[in-house]
């Protein structure tokens, strides 16, 4: 039995996620494993000894999900290799080790790709590294499905965003997320299916309609959708409560993708969130 008196240690946890994605499990075990693949739509670089003991090295740049001069280093040493079917991988977080697996399993006309990243440690004051690496693998696999099934090919720059609104984390998410919120600031019109998987159409006038998907939502906390149109792009959003309430930070990502770099057409989230700002002020309650 437990010795009621002893130290008990919280149990380790792990986060997984699986998509469906139209490629075959070659194309997405190459696009695991290539250092120039992997550079299109994950990581700035990568260096990569594909070979059980072999070790790799991400970088995450500007040009991805860590904004600002020093770069964000993940190293580790692969495990098990088994081409087009399993990634093992010895992932060090923290200065802990962990175990980062990639399963491949056949699907229609295409690949069910699972991430599970284990052995994170269960205390409490590994809280927020964990949400950190949950939201990441959620939305990353995302990111993954999208370049393989309409970016092939093409690079990506992340535009950023960051700003502390006058409105509670629930009303912001609804404005992110419902027709009527996207129309109060983003788009002249909106329609939505704010669930998981659920679609979203946005109109301007005198320009090609956007139209794309929900594919991460965590309701009032963190929330990415892809636009899928000639020039494909993934919208991820952070929000957390201000501590002396009332406010919310706001953290924003777009993701783009194009045929060339100079064929970039960001989108001006500054104006955008100048009317989000001023449609708060307007109906603070949404």
């Amino acid at each position: 039995m437990d010795d009621p008196g002893g130290l008990q240690l919280e149990p380790d946890r792990s986060s997984r996620h699986s998509v469906g994605i139209h490629a075959s499990p070659a194309e997405v075990y190459q696009a695991l494993t290539d250092p120039g693949l992997l550079s299109r739509w994950f990581v700035s670089e990568a260096s990569i000894d594909l070979k059980a003991g072999g070790a790799y090295r991400w970088v995450f740049g500007e040009a991805t999900a860590a904004p600002g001069a020093d770069p964000l280093i993940a190293s580790g040493t692969f495990v098990t290799l088994v081409p087009q079917e399993l990634l093992r991988l010895r992932a060090v977080v923290e200065e802990t080790e962990t175990d980062l697996e990639f399963r491949l399993d056949l699907w229609r006309d295409g690949t069910v790709l699972t991430v599970t990243h284990s052995g994170i440690p269960g205390e409490e004051d590994w809280d927020d590294i964990f949400r950190v690496i949950d939201q990441g693998w959620a939305s990353e696999v995302q990111v993954l499905k999208l370049y393989l099934e309409k970016a092939r090919g093409m690079v990506r720059r992340s535009i950023f965003h960051e700003a502390r609104l006058a409105s509670g984390a629930e009303t912001l998410f609804d404005r992110f997320t419902t027709s009527y919120g996207l129309g109060t600031w983003l788009a002249e019109r909106a329609a939505t299916d704010p669930t998981p998987g659920g679609g979203l159409r946005l109109e301007w006038p005198g320009q090609p309609p956007v139209d794309g998907h929900f594919v991460v939502y965590d309701p009032d906390r963190f929330l990415v959708m892809t636009w899928e149109g000639e020039r494909p792009s993934v919208v991820r959003l952070w929000l957390g409560d201000v501590e002396e309430g009332g406010a919310t930070d706001v953290r924003l990502e777009h993701r783009l993708f194009a045929p060339a770099p100079s064929a970039m057409t960001p989108f001006d989230w500054g104006a955008a969130f100048d009317r989000l700002a001023a449609a708060i002020r307007s109906a603070p309650g949404g």
